[in-house]
Formats: structure tokens, C-alpha cells, sequence
């Protein structure tokens, strides 16, 4: 009786095993067809300097400045628009040439900032969430930083290529990334690659994830200094105030709560 209960156990442990490892790979498969799908839409741009612009873009609507500024007259890149019809959260595409990151940038708005953890662009239930900007950053009147989070899978999704970048190597061979907002196209210029933690209220060290929008040069490049000195490597690129940039932040399991990031800055359409 005793080992048919534990023949019986194991059977079902075995089921849920599989079923479990089969439901990972059909949301593996699924992220991948959508974002394949997303990707022909948009016809994004996965060149790198000297590569075919986007198209055109078409001015779509507008917003109040601040203070006593003119009007500002808002542009959506046509290609985002069939995206845009979808779902309203886009606000762009990130692409890094040579691996699998090549996907929507998504942002809520519904005040639930981690809803893109565990939701894709269609807003179903997927483990492997999307990429996704911290709600404290703005791509209308952008923030000096831009802060992308995406989890880290084991397949290679979302952010799962990003720890390539502990290595020089590979940085040299791949320093720059793409990032187009849904207003405008940007190339950015890798600037330090470095492994950071989330930490408590107690803890003393450099937060990057709260370095979003420094109102001073002092204090910018008080962050940049802090950036390039975590970084693994001299990657010889230097950021001076009045310089936009992007971080790329996933998990890191080298230290608990552990981050590995990516900092580049702008250097062109």
C-alpha cells in the first residue's frame, strides 16, 4: 500500500514537472511569435550607425509646455501607429544587435507599475512580462535617464542576453544600442556595464534605479562618476551634463537582490 501511495506521488510530481516545463516553453514560443509579429508590423530598425532611417514621422497631436513656452507640437513615428491602435502602453522599441533583444518597451499607466512583469504586449498573463519603463521616467519631455527593466530568463528572452556585457569583449564588439521612442529614433553609446543590488533603506551605496532626472550638473555627474567607477570595464565613453542616457537593468544572481545594468547615452538618431 505504502509504495503504491509513493509510486502514485511520484507520477503526479512527474505530471506536474512536465506540464510545467511544457507550459514554459508554449510562453516561450508564444513571446517569441508575438514579438515577431509586433516586430513586421512596425518594420523597427535593428541597424546600427550608418543603417536605413525609419520612416518619416507625422505629428499626430499636441501638449502645454511648462511656464510661458509655446506650444509643443508632439510627433508619433508611423511606424509605431498600428502598435498604437493595439495597445496604448507602447512608448518604444529597444533592439541590441546580436542578441535576442528586440522587443516593445512598454509603460503603464494604470497606476500598477509592475503590471508588465508578468504581462506581454497583449496584455495577456506571460511569464516572461516585457521590457518595461519605470513610470517615474518620460519619454514626452524626456527624462535625463531612462530606465528599461526586464527579467532575466534562461532562454535568452527579454533581458536574458543582457549579461553578455560582463564581458569586454563582447562590448567591443557590440557597444552600441537602439533605442526609438515612440516620438523619436535614437542610437546610444554604451558608457559602463556594471553589477548593482536593490538596496534597503539602511544600506549605503549608489542607487541607480533612483537616478532618473538629477535638477544640477553636480549632481549629474556625480552619478555618472559612480556609474563609471562600477563599471567592470573602461569602456573610454564619457557623459557630460546636457547628455541623455538609458539604463538597461535585469536581475543578477551573483548577490541577493542582485542587479546587472547597463548605461548608454545618446549619440544620435
Amino acid at each position: 500500500m505504502k509504495r503504491n501511495l509513493v509510486r502514485i506521488l511520484f507520477f503526479l510530481i512527474a505530471i506536474g514537472c512536465f506540464g510545467y516545463v511544457g507550459w514554459y516553453y508554449y510562453d516561450l514560443k508564444r513571446t517569441e511569435n508575438d514579438v515577431s509579429a509586433l516586430s513586421s508590423r512596425i518594420g523597427a530598425d535593428t541597424s546600427m550607425p550608418g543603417g536605413n532611417p525609419v520612416k518619416e514621422a507625422e505629428p499626430v497631436t499636441s501638449e502645454e509646455a511648462d511656464g510661458n513656452e509655446p506650444q509643443r507640437v508632439l510627433y508619433v513615428l508611423s511606424d509605431f501607429e498600428p502598435l498604437l491602435d493595439k495597445n496604448q502602453n507602447i512608448i518604444g522599441w529597444l533592439t541590441i544587435d546580436g542578441t535576442k533583444i528586440n522587443y516593445p518597451v512598454m509603460q503603464s499607466v494604470n497606476g500598477d507599475s509592475n503590471y508588465y512583469i508578468d504581462h506581454n504586449f497583449d496584455q495577456q498573463q506571460d511569464k516572461n512580462g516585457s521590457l518595461f519603463m519605470d513610470d517615474r521616467c518620460d519619454v514626452i519631455k524626456p527624462t535625463v535617464n531612462l530606465i528599461i527593466y526586464g527579467h532575466h530568463m534562461k532562454s535568452g528572452a527579454m533581458f536574458g542576453d543582457l549579461d553578455n556585457y560582463k564581458s569586454e569583449s563582447y562590448y567591443k564588439e557590440h557597444p552600441y544600442i537602439r533605442f526609438n521612442s515612440i516620438y523619436e529614433t535614437g542610437t546610444w553609446q554604451i558608457l559602463a556595464a556594471f553589477e548593482s543590488q536593490v538596496y534597503t533603506d539602511t544600506d549605503i551605496g549608489f542607487r541607480y534605479y533612483d537616478f532618473i532626472d538629477p535638477d544640477n550638473e553636480k549632481d549629474f555627474m556625480a552619478g555618472v562618476k559612480n556609474m563609471k567607477a562600477l563599471s567592470m570595464y573602461d569602456t573610454g565613453v564619457d557623459a557630460q551634463w546636457g547628455d541623455r542616457l538609458i539604463t538597461l537593468s535585469t536581475c543578477d544572481y551573483e548577490q541577493d537582490n542582485g542587479r546587472f545594468v547597463v548605461v548608454a547615452k545618446l549619440i544620435g538618431a
